[in-house]
């Protein structure tokens, strides 16, 4: 592990751990974040999803894998903000080097400042380069499963971790349930709700990881990538699935009247003020 040398200054770094301590309103009840992986849908995928749960009624986030003319329009009329999912994993189509696949994500969207990693890989190399070299200033590579009072951090890079509450992909390979219900004093206790949807899970309505595996495993790279509205409508699951439990979350959202942020708000919520005259 390597520091750079701006975080050697004791003064700011000082003062970032203050404006995260707060207070801050998660810490006296639920704020809610909704953020999707895109994880390379295709368009038809795309609309399903954006048809099935408007993204201006999440205030949504999604981290991006791709071109998509879909998300580009749901995002210059406002309807979403965008941060980056970068693929650093080897044989990733987003480039060879940490940087390469940096810049090709960015390409997607060139306004982002924040980044979710593809499978949440997180090394220094890759927070340093974000933070010192691009504009990156948060991210949330920390995958949790309902863990109480979430508050944002700082990582030693300077980025602001914002751990993620609920994913859809482990509350299945957890084997919660479909429904919030049991967990209903989870969602409504103070902290931040994060909540990462994935666009197939939501369109297919997955009832389990298997059942999505075996949809992904028929589907070449090719097909898997240009699924269309009539692959939808064959493979989709009518009995309850991941998509019923992930309406629960956002109708309760709603229910309580709390908060719901995108991951700039959160940010910018944590970091109030200027440091040394300068912003962040």
């Amino acid at each position: 592990m390597y520091f750079c040398a701006d975080f050697l200054n004791m003064n700011e770094m000082k003062e970032l751990l203050e404006l995260a301590a707060g207070p801050h309103e998660w810490d006296e009840r639920p704020v809610f974040c909704f953020t999707s992986d895109i994880d390379w849908a295709s368009e038809a995928v795309m609309e399903e999803y954006f048809r099935l749960l408007p993204p201006e009624l999440m205030r949504l986030t999604v981290f991006v894998t791709h071109k998509s003319d879909v998300i580009e329009r749901a995002f210059q009329s406002g309807r979403l903000q965008r941060g980056i999912h970068p693929n650093f994993l080897p044989g990733s189509s987003h480039g060879n080097t940490f940087r390469e696949v940096i810049e090709t994500c960015l390409s997607f969207a060139p306004e982002a400042t924040c980044s979710r990693s593809h499978r949440a890989f997180d090394v220094t190399d890759t927070a340093h380069l974000l933070r010192n070299d691009y504009h990156i200033r948060c991210c949330s590579n920390t995958i949790t499963t309902l863990t109480p009072r979430i508050t944002p951090y700082w990582l030693e890079s300077k980025l602001l971790q914002v751990p993620v509450f609920f994913e859809d992909g482990s509350f299945l390979y957890n084997e919660l349930g479909l429904s919030i219900e049991p967990y209903r004093s989870f969602f409504t206790a103070p902290g931040l709700k994060v909540i990462s949807l994935h666009p197939m899970n939501m369109v297919f309505n997955t009832p389990y990881l298997a059942w999505m595996r075996r949809i992904k495993d028929s589907l070449s790279r090719d097909a898997f990538n240009h699924i269309d509205a009539d692959t939808i409508a064959r493979h989709r699951n009518r009995d309850r699935g991941i998509f019923n439990t992930a309406e629960e979350i956002l109708n309760l959202a709603h229910q309580l009247n709390a908060p719901i942020l995108t991951l700039d708000e959160i940010y910018e919520l944590t970091v109030s003020q200027q440091i040394n005259d300068n912003p962040i």
